[in-house]
This record gives structure tokens, C-alpha cells and sequence, in this order.
């Protein structure tokens, strides 16, 4: 009989009791060593990508990633199979192109239509004179701007697991730290400024910028 206290249960689950972890997921996370939740809350980022909105990607030093909002403009579909599906966007003082490969028209003709407003983030660089976003990492409505984190954490990755994928599971397997006693001397603790344990992880899943990735971050 395990004399592991009750409420930790969950974090020694399987993983694919996590919302959107499937066999398939659950064996690639083995693959970086992790076996159960509480796994995922020691497996911390190792970098991270500023996704804070700004207005245009012009004047930008580009290569970079960039968060802009656009007005989707014309759809411009591939003139061979598996080519460059373009999407002229126009942001608040530049137009640049959405960049699809392998695209399927009327699913984006659904998904970005002409006139409507989205938030788009990814990697901006010129491509024959023209600033183009190939396969943005986000592409969502004005009111959805949320989901994209100013700060994205940066996991370690193993072939076929998404950043996004390890972001999911990761935020699942913090929902469910329990709120437990502190095991740490409480007078260090006090003296030190330390948060709780749950909140600690939280805090290091959660850099707002570089400078929280350190070592020596609070």
C-alpha cells in the first residue's frame, strides 16, 4: 500500500489523463523522460519568445518573431501543387504576406477571410523584397488575443511534440498542485522571501522575460 498522501495522486497519474494528451503524445513525452504529471512540473523551459503585440512589423529588424494585428486582404492560391499559398495582410501602417505551404484554399478562405481582423504571430523575414510570416505560430481572432503569451517559454522537444502540445500538458499537470505544507524551514523561507512551492512552479513556468529564465531569478 503507497503511503503517498491522497491529494498527490494526480500529479502520479498517466498522462494521458491530461486534457488533450493522447497515446501518441504520452509516448513522445516518454521519450524525454517523462511518465506522469509531476514530471512535466520539473521540466522547466529553457528559453523563451517575446509575443507582446506591437503595431507594424515595419521598421522592425527582421529576421524576428513579431505579434501584429492585420486586416486579412487577398488570397493568392498556389500555382503548383504543394506551392506557396499567399495571404496579403495589412497591419496599421505595412502590408506583408501570410505564408502557407501545402494549403488547402477553402480551408483558409474559411478560416482568414477577406476583411476580417485576426491576430497574427510568427516569424517575419523578407523574401523578395516583401516582409512574408511563413506558417505563423498564431493566427487568431482580435478576441482571442489572449491565447497568445506575451512571453512564450521555450520547452525541450523530442521529433513530432509542439511547443504548443508541451504547453497544454504542462499548464494541466500545474492545475494540479495541491495546496500542501511547506516542507522548507519556515524561518529560511520568511528570511529568504520564498513563495510556496506551488506557486514557485507556477512562477517558472510563467517567465515574462528573459531575465526569469535565470538560475538566480527570485
Amino acid at each position: 500500500m503507497s503511503g503517498r498522501p491522497e491529494q498527490l495522486f494526480p500529479l502520479f497519474a498517466g498522462l494521458e489523463t491530461l486534457e488533450g494528451v493522447g497515446p501518441k503524445t504520452a509516448q513522445l513525452l516518454n521519450q524525454l523522460g517523462i511518465q506522469a504529471p509531476r514530471d512535466l512540473i520539473f521540466t522547466l523551459p529553457h528559453s523563451g519568445i517575446d509575443r507582446r503585440l506591437r503595431d507594424s512589423v515595419k521598421d522592425a529588424h527582421l529576421p524576428a518573431t513579431l505579434t501584429v494585428a492585420v486586416t486579412i486582404g487577398a488570397h493568392r492560391p498556389a500555382r503548383t501543387k504543394g506551392g506557396a499559398y499567399r495571404i496579403t495582410v495589412e497591419d496599421a501602417q505595412t502590408s506583408f504576406q501570410l505564408v502557407y505551404f501545402h494549403a488547402r484554399g477553402d480551408y483558409w478562405q474559411r478560416q482568414l477571410p477577406e476583411g476580417s481582423r485576426r491576430i497574427v504571430s510568427g516569424r517575419v523575414e523578407f523574401f523578395d523584397g516583401m516582409a512574408q510570416m511563413v506558417h505563423p505560430d498564431f493566427a487568431v481572432p482580435e478576441e482571442e488575443a489572449s491565447s497568445i503569451p506575451d512571453f512564450e517559454p521555450v520547452y525541450p522537444l523530442t521529433s513530432g511534440l509542439t511547443q504548443k502540445l508541451m504547453y497544454k500538458a504542462t499548464r494541466g499537470a500545474l492545475s494540479r498542485l495541491p495546496a500542501v505544507a511547506e516542507w522548507a524551514d519556515p524561518g529560511q523561507v520568511a528570511q529568504a522571501g520564498w513563495p510556496d512551492f506551488a506557486a514557485a512552479a507556477e512562477a517558472a513556468h510563467d517567465p515574462q522575460n528573459a531575465e526569469d529564465l535565470t538560475p538566480t531569478a527570485p
